[in-house]
């Protein structure tokens, strides 16, 4: 089993924020709402998984409703 991290699965929250088309302030809220986890404190730098943001996105797939409805 890898227990490494490489940098491409850690995102910046600015990073995140640009991947959603949101404000840095947004990805706050939705941290604080529970929405996204916490993230992790890696040096100096606050980071997201990758892994994270794509489960956030499998989440909002799965509410999206079915055109015609």
């Amino acid at each position: 089993m890898n227990t490494t991290t490489t940098p491409s699965e850690l995102l910046s929250l600015k990073a995140a924020a640009h991947r959603l088309n949101i404000s840095l302030r947004g990805i706050y809220r939705l941290i604080a709402a529970g929405e996204l986890p916490q993230p992790v404190k890696v040096g100096g730098s606050v980071k997201l998984f990758e892994s994270d943001l794509k489960r956030y996105l499998a989440s909002l797939e799965a509410q999206r409703v079915p055109a015609g409805r």
